[in-house]
């Protein structure tokens, strides 16, 4: 599973509470998809963070050049990237997908694509990502699941 950790070594400037013991169950690009456990990726003009709390997330991907919303609580964990978070998250795939092929293990963190069309994360991005979670042998199914 993706964990606190994993994502620190992609993206180390944090605000909010450092947790090591927190993992993902998902990522999620878009604040209004249910995201148990989720890591919630801001992207463009989807900057409600109080409804991807409220869909389960436990931590963000935020642009650090971008304000935080005045709401968002002291614990929780907002990493800051500073090339962009769509950048940043290929990156965190990339080892996460490096770190399954290592681990075999059950808990793996899914990856919640958006809808191509009307989405603020752009096409070729959606489909690196795709090629990249359907990339080698431990691709579970067409969900996104690894």
């Amino acid at each position: 599973m993706l964990t606190y950790e994993d994502v620190e070594k992609i993206i180390p400037e944090t605000k909010g509470v450092k947790n090591a013991a927190i993992s993902f169950g998902c990522i999620a690009f878009a604040s209004n998809e249910e995201q148990p456990k989720g890591l919630f990726i801001q992207t463009g003009q989807d900057e409600d963070l109080q409804a991807a709390i409220s869909n389960g997330a436990v931590a963000a991907v935020w642009p650090s050049e971008k304000e935080l919303p005045f709401y968002t609580p002291n614990h929780f964990p907002v990493f800051l990237a500073q090339e962009g978070p769509l950048s940043a998250v290929l990156q965190i795939l990339e080892n996460y997908s490096r770190k399954m092929g290592i681990e075999k293990t059950d808990n793996k963190t899914r990856v919640i694509l958006p809808e191509s069309d009307g989405s603020a994360v752009p096409d070729d991005f959606i489909e690196t990502t795709r090629q990249l979670i359907h990339s080698g042998e431990n691709c579970v199914d067409g969900n996104g699941v690894r």
